[in-house]
């Protein structure tokens, strides 16, 4: 989602450079090189976003947030902050503050805090939708919005755990409390994450031993009525974690409920809905017409394997509304399967489970190949028609062929 973004910097070359990048990635971004300067620009325009740092002379950060905080239309505010401010950065928070940043900051933290702001350009639960897979995780949620016990998410990139962990904070007891993302412990503030409502710590599993073993002692050393943890991993965590003491020591810590995030493979039915509700927002935003795909669209799309899961469906509704409805035009590929290994036999393996995902793999390969004639199925899978139909229905493909 593009924003209009105003950059607060009294280094200039910060400042500049900053706004640089902004502008590269689409948004419309000024850059000023103070407080005082700051609240000229935020008297005489209008901006979506403030990204200021903290620390200046003689308007510092605070006065910035404030003057913003102040307008009939306030705009997010983003703090950035150095390791020796923490007090100021907490009371940043309390005053209005929508997030902050510690320094040096990469620009990709800024990029993607720019689209939690936005909910990644989406305006839609991850779990809507009609299929049983949706159902299960809507039953999930709401056993666990309503507690303040830890949570880990277990789930492939891009299947909606950033927003869900989102969505778990604002619908929590204390929502106006402030969520700190933590992605590298060894740069936590202790006393910035004793004040905050809710600590999410994106994808713990790919944290190195050392971190991982940081990790645990921070999570030690909360209060006991600090922060509620978020946490996300990948979806073999659990068994992968059993490898290392250090990990598993983390896996323990964390696996207090437990919440599987399902890739979009697994829910074909809701790609149609997840779409549109994403297409209606896009091009709200982007005061575009509405764009829809036609029925054969819809099957090659409901046919795709969907590796980039959430993410890569917004991207295809964000290229819908720019470059029309050819974006919907996409090769649909089935979900990849091992042919040089078995799945290894770990606690938790299922056999069942395993056997179904292949089932499932060749029917929608034989869809595509067949261009959805039974006839043709059955004589490549080489099951009768009866079976054929069964089998179908038994995975949500029946309206496909």
């Amino acid at each position: 989602m593009s924003h209009s973004i105003l950059v607060v910097d009294d280094n200039r070359t910060a400042a500049d450079g900053l706004a640089t990048i902004l502008r590269r990635h689409g948004h419309a971004a000024r850059a000023v090189y103070g407080g005082d300067e700051a609240k000229d620009a935020l008297d005489e325009g209008t901006f979506d976003v403030v990204l200021t740092d903290l620390k200046m002379e003689p308007v510092d950060g605070l006065d910035v947030l404030a003057h913003a905080r102040a307008l009939s239309t306030p705009p997010q505010v983003i703090v950035m902050t150095g390791y020796g401010t923490v007090d100021t950065a907490v009371q940043a928070m309390h005053l209005g503050a929508s997030d902050f940043l510690t320094k040096p900051v990469a620009p990709s933290e800024i990029l993607e805090k720019l689209a939690q702001l936005a909910g990644g350009g989406v305006t839609i639960r991850i779990q809507d939708g009609s299929s049983n897979a949706a159902e299960t995780l809507r039953t999930a949620i709401g056993g666990v919005v309503a507690v303040d016990s830890t949570v880990l998410l277990l789930g492939e990139a891009g299947s909606g755990r950033n927003q869900l962990a989102r969505q778990l904070h604002a619908e929590g007891s204390d929502p106006d409390s402030p969520f700190v993302v933590l992605s590298h412990p060894a740069r936590a503030q202790p006393e910035l994450l004793a004040t905050a409502g809710t600590v999410f710590l994106p994808n713990v599993d790919l944290l190195d031993p050392t971190e991982q073993v940081q990790l645990v002692q921070l999570i030690d050393a909360l209060p006991t009525d600090g922060p509620r943890l978020i946490a996300s991993a990948a979806e073999d965590w659990p068994q992968t974690a059993q490898s290392d003491p250090r990990s598993q020591q983390l896996y323990y810590h964390l696996a207090v409920l437990v919440v599987g995030v399902p890739p979009l493979r697994q829910r074909p039915d809701d790609i149609s809905d997840l779409l549109s509700a994403w297409i209606e927002a896009r091009a709200a935003a982007l005061s575009r017409p509405v764009v829809a795909p036609s029925d054969t669209q819809i099957r090659a799309l409901t046919l795709h394997a969907w590796p980039g899961n959430l993410r890569e469906l917004a991207a295809v509704a964000e290229r819908a509304v720019v470059f029309g409805t050819s974006a919907f035009d996409i090769q649909a590929r089935a979900p990849e399967t091992s042919t040089s290994s078995l799945p290894d036999l770990i606690d938790g393996f299922s056999l069942q489970g395993h056997l179904e995902q292949v089932e499932r793999t060749l029917l929608i390969r034989a869809i595509d190949q067949s261009d959805g004639d039974r006839t043709k199925m059955s004589r490549i899978l080489g099951v009768e028609r009866n079976t054929l139909r069964y089998k179908l229905n038994k995975y949500g493909l029946l309206d496909r062929t």
